[in-house]
């Protein structure tokens, strides 16, 4: 997908996930202080740089058309790095040699890279004159990490659709494409490779979002799927089509239209099945990319890149290698896809592509957590056909379905003088990892019951300080710094003990407990209009966590699954 803008403030009931990716910030780091012009300066003045010759895939017969790699006629050629999309390599080496042959004082580098290796090669130091990335999101994360980073984004110089690939024997066995709702519910069997390096697996959880609606049911559901997916994802995409090839094979993978019309051109009698999921897709851009302050002779070379790259036979040499030239080019280069534009989805808000990279991020760690659930009595009160209890029940069954079996999770209940006369909480279940047997029951079976045992008697009143002080103190004592430790928190009222500590005084009290070698954030879920926003926000801030409001059923699922399964976004 191209360039997107974000949204304004999230609605009611939905979390705010804004997290930059951590590779972007190392980056930032590594070019504080240090004029990329001048460093670009320093690689392109000995102009000794080596040149990459043409790759002999598809696409490589255009870069050797002209008796190999071309050599500049002027005196002091200047070096001008460029770093691609490893897809794009040939075909950016045959511009190269185009421009070189057309006049062009330069030596071109061209580097096969994946963004992610770009943006590592750039912390490094290695700064490319010109980049053609996968997507431009990945430059969207450049500029989010470095927002003074100077980057000129051009126009896009090929596009490929993203598809599922699939082996053969699947194929045949459906009667139309899967639709997204079908992929992300699991009626399909679906692996992707990490989205944090991929494009095309980032790119389908971005189009997945947008093809849910961005809902806080699409939210709940891509939240599961994000947690299935990364069990088995691969850490390159490389190792889908090689599993893909496997006998017995029977999992789609998305990835683009140009990675299928290559790896069938060179598996001609094993080829992969390529659809486009019912509902639209996405799409990868490859804008080119320049860096501003750059020398002169090296604007001059990667304007002349780009000429090349844009005519008519760099177009014909994109087709080539399973391109399209535009995103309303109509042909299509895998057999099985239609020709026509397909019907591209728009880009998520970059809020909500940033919080499923960190959700990715969140749930490749172990996670230790605290459930603690009000059962005072309006939690009795009707919302739609259900109570708010039962809401919360739920939820909290949803939630357990997709923890990962490494979770350690412990389960309690607070209302009022539950425990006796000086403690409104109850624990239900105490904290074991997920697996772990108690009686010959597993740990997750016990939640089960425990969430069914307090959705049964809500009654009393709220005692939320004390209940809040309690529990970060005793999750505290037990913090793992190999895991995320979290207390999670739902509630619809405010505070109604007499006896308990006042708010002010449970604010400083969290504050001398803090422990930044701890960390441990404390992630309210406020149920209802009547729940007290603002002691929650307060609390929230006090312990580094979050606080949310839902209103409406869906909300209230929605957001205290999200609030469980990624307590850190």
């Amino acid at each position: 997908m191209g360039r997107h803008e974000t949204d304004g403030q999230p609605t009611v009931g939905r979390p705010r996930w804004v997290a930059p990716v951590a590779a972007l910030v190392v980056v930032g780091a590594g070019l504080g202080g240090y004029a990329w012009s001048q460093r670009l300066a320093e690689q392109s003045g000995s102009g000794s740089a080596a040149r990459t010759s043409a790759s002999t895939s598809a696409g490589g017969a255009a870069a050797s058309a002209a008796s190999g790699p071309a050599t500049p006629s002027c005196a002091n050629p200047v070096a001008v790095p460029v770093s691609v999309a490893p897809g794009l390599k040939a075909v950016v080496t045959a511009a190269a040699d185009r421009a070189v042959r057309g006049g062009a004082c330069a030596t071109y580098a061209v580097t096969a890279q994946t963004a992610a290796e770009t943006l590592a090669a750039m912390a490094s130091g290695s700064i490319p004159a010109t980049w053609v990335p996968e997507s431009s999101t990945w430059v969207d994360d450049l500029k989010q990490a470095m927002p003074t980073a100077p980057v000129s984004v051009g126009a896009s110089v090929a596009t490929t659709p993203l598809v599922l690939a699939m082996p053969p024997a699947v194929a045949a066995k459906a009667s139309a494409a899967p639709a997204w709702t079908d992929l992300m519910g699991g009626q399909v069997p679906l692996r992707i490779s990490d989205p944090t390096k991929n494009a095309s697996s980032r790119l389908a959880l971005t189009t997945a979002l947008s093809a849910l609606g961005g809902t806080p049911q699409a939210m709940t559901t891509l939240g599961g799927t994000v947690i299935a997916l990364s069990k088995t994802a691969t850490a390159t995409e490389a190792e889908l089509f090689t599993k893909a090839a496997a006998p017995g094979a029977a999992e789609v993978f998305p990835t683009t239209e140009a990675a299928v019309a290559a790896y069938n051109a060179a598996h001609a009698s094993s080829p992969l099945v390529a659809a486009i999921p019912v509902g639209g897709t996405g799409m990868l851009d490859h804008p080119f990319v320049t860096m501003t302050g750059a020398p002169d002779p090296v604007a001059a070379a990667t304007t002349a890149l780009l000429t090349q790259l844009t005519s008519t036979e760099g177009k014909s040499a994109l087709r080539a290698a399973g391109y399209r030239s535009s995103a309303t080019d109509p042909a299509a280069t895998v057999t099985g896809i239609p020709d026509g534009v397909p019907s591209y989805l728009p880009a998520p808000p970059a809020e909500a592509t940033a919080g499923l990279l960190s959700e990715w991020g969140n749930v490749k760690k172990a996670m230790k957590m605290l459930a603690v659930v009000d059962v005072s009595g309006s939690m009795k009160t009707k919302v739609g056909t259900s109570t708010r209890m039962e809401l919360a029940y739920q939820a909290g069954l949803t939630a357990l379905a997709a923890f990962p079996p490494d979770t350690q999770l412990g389960l309690w209940q607070f209302g009022y003088r539950l425990g006796g006369p000086n403690q409104d909480w109850l624990e239900v279940v105490p904290i074991r990892t997920v697996t772990e047997k108690v009686g010959g029951v597993p740990q997750g079976e016990l939640l089960r019951q425990g969430f069914q045992q307090i959705a049964a008697r809500p009654a009393g009143g709220t005692g939320l300080y004390d209940t809040v002080y309690d529990a970060y103190k005793t999750l505290l004592a037990q913090h793992d710094k190999t895991r995320v430790n979290a207390l999670v928190l739902l509630t619809d009222g405010k505070n109604e003990d007499p006896y308990s500590r006042t708010l002010p005084e449970l604010l400083s009290q969290l504050r001398q407990l803090k422990d930044p070698a701890k960390p441990m954030p404390v992630i309210l879920v406020g149920v209802g209009p009547e729940a007290d926003m603002t002691s929650l926000q307060a609390i929230a801030e006090a312990s580094g966590g979050h606080a949310y409001q839902a209103i409406t059923p869906d909300e209230i699922i929605a957001v205290f699954v999200q609030a469980m399964l990624t307590p850190d976004a």
